[in-house]
């Protein structure tokens, strides 16, 4: 369970909804909670004073009503915001990292390119939050495949939800949609071994009383998962951050590149 959470601030609008649902995790985690902003050159006294003020008043806006105890503010000079943010995550001391929604707005915002930078590279769980609403996440949807991304996206999912929650843990064997149930004892054997896989999955999750359910689904992935999206309305998508190219891992999937690029709700990605 998450108990230092690291937002990473670039006054942006998008920055604003992500510590929203940072601000909603910490109290609901009992975490401590890390405001964390990277002027891109070293600013003038002047100029760095309105910026501690900018930030302390966006959190001190947000906080109103939260029980959040443990809050710090920290400032950070350097040309290459993906970096230090990286090493600041790299002291070891923080479990969850949260972001905006990617944008194209000059500087001081973070490009898609930091963000993409941040994904490839991060130790620990990436949170892209879009809801500006930011309730306690109710319903989530875990793409799990046999990947150790995945695997780890599945645990780093369940403890963000309150109790009474529901996850979904969607497995897709991927096959032409015109060639779906070409094969039916392909299929069964492949669900066989899912069953098996997702039973030991589950098993290692810490007890909680969130509602646990899983699916099998042949046909192309990208489809499967967005029927998938569009009956569950989940508020939370957690995706192995892999991608399929074996001698290239640090690069991001092309499934996860998507959701990125158009969001459907807010979006958990775990190397």
């Amino acid at each position: 369970m998450a108990k230092h959470i690291l937002i990473a601030h670039d006054l942006s609008p998008e920055a604003d909804i992500a510590l929203r649902r940072a601000i909603q995790l910490a109290g609901q985690l009992q975490a401590r909670l890390t405001l964390l902003h990277v002027a891109s050159s070293q600013p003038s006294p002047a100029l760095l004073a309105r910026l501690r003020s900018a930030e302390e008043q966006t959190l001190a806006s947000h906080l109103q009503g939260h029980p959040v105890q443990d809050v710090q503010l920290r400032l950070e000079v350097g040309p290459h915001p993906a970096e230090l943010i990286l090493q600041y995550i790299s002291l070891g001391n923080c479990d969850l990292l949260v972001l905006g929604s990617h944008h194209r707005q000059p500087s001081p915002g973070f490009a898609g390119s930091v963000q993409e930078r941040i994904l490839e590279a991060c130790p620990i769980p990436v949170l892209v939050a879009i809801d500006p609403a930011a309730p306690p996440y109710e319903r989530a949807l875990v793409a799990i495949d046999f990947s150790p991304c995945a695997s780890r996206a599945l645990r780093a999912a369940w403890p963000l939800l309150p109790p009474g929650a529901q996850l979904h843990a969607l497995h897709v064997q991927e096959v032409a949609g015109i060639h779906a149930e070409d094969n039916p004892d392909e299929r069964a054997f492949q669900q066989s071994l899912f069953e098996r896989f997702i039973g030991s999955e589950f098993t290692a999750l810490p007890p909680r009383a969130v509602q646990f359910s899983h699916g099998f689904q042949s046909g192309e992935r990208h489809d499967c998962l967005e029927a998938a999206l569009a009956s569950r309305r989940p508020q939370l998508l957690a995706l192995g951050g892999h991608s399929r190219d074996a001698l290239n891992e640090r690069l991001l999937g092309s499934l996860t590149r998507h959701y990125l690029d158009n969001p459907p709700c807010d979006l958990l990605v775990m190397r």
